[in-house]
């Protein structure tokens, strides 16, 4: 017979010592399962960081804005009288000189007004001669004493008639050959043609609500840009400086603040300044929309972050991450002064701060990050 003990302790002692791996197997793949889901949890964001500090920079201010013509040297020239188009005798981008013709009305009729003015005046002018030619005559019989006082002063007022009537007629042959003249559309300066608004044939009625072309002086534009109230008084008024603008890659050009306008706007606390660009080359386009930085005065270190360090939110606003120990809080700032590496900070931070530099895309409040160094 067998005994059944040494049996069921050979069967329990293997089982026993089986339990107890399986439990530190289990145990260590839970432990590598945990660090893994640590080193894998989306909740922690790797960031780079800098701290707010502040410098000396090379101040410059973002303008933008439309280019316009100069004061008094950009004009849309009609005909100021009505009419059909004779003849237009340039197009864009002809340069003209002051003065010379643009374009011309069939004025057959004015010239007949003109040329009957010129009878008039002609005709005038000879009665005149023969009325002094009478007033002298009878002068001469009044002396002798075979001509009377009374003829003397009738030849007297026909001579005052005549000379009253030819002034009359000169007036008027001026005023048709002034009519005449409204028929053909000059040049006011000397300047580049930008537009041409009518055709041969077309019908104006002589009213500045029919301009035939337009007509600019582009060697040198100006930039109506506005700028923070706040920098108004930094800006370099009559220095010139250059720059470059992505309208026109790889060319530099001349700017000059030329004035700082008088008014603020109250509802954006805006102010504008006018900028003065030299363009002898044409290169830059009258209406052309650009960009160009202005330099400041220098005020001094400034509390500056490098550009990386600015984030957009949902409108578009600017705000940066400052970090309290293992989070984000999202700060809105206000910017002052840009270059292409670094931007001022006028609010919402303090020196020392640390503020993400690298990672922010995406992030949101109160996120937690990890510093990567």
């Amino acid at each position: 017979m067998i005994d059944a003990k040494p049996f069921r302790l050979a069967l329990v002692l293997p089982l026993a010592l089986l339990f107890v791996l399986s439990l530190g197997g289990c145990s260590r793949n839970q432990k590598d399962s945990d660090d893994a889901a640590k080193s894998a949890d989306p909740a922690v964001v790797d960031v780079t960081v800098v701290r707010v500090q502040r410098a000396n920079i090379e101040a410059e201010l973002s303008v933008s804005g439309n280019l316009v013509a100069l004061p008094n040297t950009d004009a849309k020239l009609a005909a100021l009288v009505p009419g059909r188009i004779a003849h237009v005798f340039v197009s864009e981008g002809d340069h003209v000189s002051a003065g010379q013709p643009l374009a011309d009305l069939e004025n057959s009729s004015l010239k007949d007004q003109e040329k009957q003015a010129e009878a008039a005046t002609a005709q005038a002018r000879a009665n005149l001669e023969n009325a002094r030619i009478s007033a002298q005559r009878n002068e001469g019989l009044l002396q002798r004493g075979i001509a009377s006082r009374k003829e003397v002063e009738d030849a007297r007022t026909q001579l005052a008639v005549n000379e009253a009537a030819l002034k009359q007629a000169a007036a008027g042959l001026s005023a048709a050959r002034t009519l005449s003249s409204r028929a053909v559309i000059r040049a006011p300066f000397a300047g580049t043609v930008v537009h041409r608004f009518l055709s041969v044939g077309e019908q104006v009625d002589g009213s500045s609500g029919q301009p035939v072309v337009e007509l600019a002086n582009i060697d040198t534009l100006e930039l109506l840009g506005t700028v923070p109230a706040a920098h108004l008084a930094q800006i370099r008024v009559g220095e010139d400086f250059p720059f470059e603008t992505s309208a026109t890659p790889g060319i530099k050009f001349t700017g000059r603040v030329v004035s700082i306008l008088p008014a603020v706007d109250p509802a954006t606390n805006n102010g504008g300044i006018r900028i003065r660009i030299a363009n002898p080359k044409h290169l830059l386009k009258l209406g052309m929309f650009i960009t160009l930085n202005v330099p400041l005065k220098q005020g001094g270190p400034r509390l500056v972050v490098p550009r990386q360090a600015i984030y957009p939110d949902e409108t578009g606003a600017p705000h940066v991450y400052r970090l309290q120990s293992e989070q984000v809080e999202a700060v809105s700032v206000e910017l002052g002064v840009q270059t292409k590496d670094v931007a001022e900070l006028l609010s919402g931070v303090r020196e020392g701060d640390t503020v993400v530099l690298t990672g922010g895309y995406g992030l949101r409040d109160k996120a937690k990050v990890r510093v990567k160094q």
